[in-house]
């Protein structure tokens, strides 16, 4: 395992997350009191739930022991064995299980001690890992509390990208406005009271000002930097942690422009070996070559299928690591869901 980053309190992810940190931190203050209930935390790839899980360290850091996987491994630690906090933190469950054939013994062995020990169990997952992990080993049953962390609107992903910013930076539009800018994802919650129902509508929205200005070509009547951030909200897919990401590797000294924020073609992957390949690294999130390498049936070849990912600026390597290219995840995710690979 790879040593643990400095605790920074507060996180600085934390802040987009208010709500579900409020909601984690009630369930916790709940079971401090004896009212035990085992959590989960779900969000899609590096979306930040390692920030809102150090919002419990940093709110009570004398009672909580914390184990973070970032590979398979071939047994629990002992320390999670015989935990000696009231609360027991394991980031990155979706290395508890192999999808090979009885690949799945440490994950039931975790289940065991999670129902055995009586403690708060905080745990924190890939979401496609664990909608694959319900489907087929039942999880969800053992964790009552699910905190999704969903995703972003623009407004919210600009306060957080601004927040980050140290110096002013110039938006510089040296590209075409997508026209794709003008349709937007929205969200409405409907309660029916009488049957204590609640929906959670999600639907396509009209952005009418935009929509005017590039009918009428003058696209530079609309300010560069709502343009700038509308794009980083779309290629980012409303994810965070991904946004972050995109906008640290786009920004030069003073400036960002809207050609740095322009996603790789994603080929369409017919291939079912490359698909699955593909498939593996969103849902391990950033595995090691050697684990990915593991779970592959004997006839993929990997190697070949990731030099082809890499040529095509989809994937890259960094310290033995699969990792996705920022601007291509929301296409590639786009892409494995259609083809079911991931749900």
């Amino acid at each position: 395992m790879e040593p643990e980053p400095l605790l920074i309190c507060p996180p600085p992810l934390s802040v987009v997350w208010k709500n579900e940190t409020d909601t984690l931190i009630q369930a916790i203050s709940k079971g401090l009191s004896g009212k035990y209930q085992n959590i989960a935390i779900l969000s899609e790839y590096e979306a930040g739930r390692q920030d809102i899980v150090s919002v419990i360290e940093c709110t009570y850091p004398k009672r909580v022991m914390k184990i973070t996987l970032d590979s398979f491994i071939t047994d629990l630690p002992l320390k999670l064995q015989t935990p000696d906090t009231e609360i027991v933190i394991l980031e990155n469950c979706q290395y508890l299980a192999r999808r090979t054939i009885h690949g799945f013994h440490l994950l039931h062995r975790f289940i065991e001690i999670v129902l055995r020990k009586e403690k708060i169990w905080v745990t924190t997952w890939n979401i496609h890992s664990w909608r694959y992990l319900c489907a087929v080993a039942g999880i969800e049953r053992l964790f009552p509390i699910q905190i999704t962390l969903t995703h972003k609107s623009n407004d919210v992903l600009k306060e957080f990208i601004l927040s980050q910013q140290t110096s002013p930076t110039s938006y510089i539009i040296n590209a075409p406005v997508p026209r794709r800018l003008i349709a937007e994802k929205r969200n409405k919650i409907i309660k029916i009271p009488l049957f204590n129902i609640t929906y959670s509508l999600d639907y396509i929205g009209i952005r009418f000002p935009l929509l005017w200005a590039i009918l009428r070509g003058k696209s530079n009547e609309v300010d560069p930097d709502e343009l700038i951030f509308l794009r980083l909200a779309q290629v980012s897919d409303g994810n965070p942690g991904i946004a972050l990401k995109i906008w640290k590797k786009a920004q030069t000294t003073w400036e960002i422009r809207m050609s740095s924020l322009s996603p790789p073609i994603i080929p369409a992957m017919s291939d079912p070996d490359t698909a699955y390949v593909v498939s593996q690294v969103i849902s391990l999130e950033n595995p090691l070559v050697t684990d990915l390498v593991s779970i592959l049936p004997p006839d993929i070849k990997g190697d070949l299928i990731l030099g082809y990912l890499i040529e095509n600026n989809l994937l890259y390597l960094e310290k033995d690591r699969i990792f996705i290219e920022p601007l291509a995840l929301a296409g590639i995710t786009s892409e494995m869901k259609r083809m079911r690979k991931v749900w």
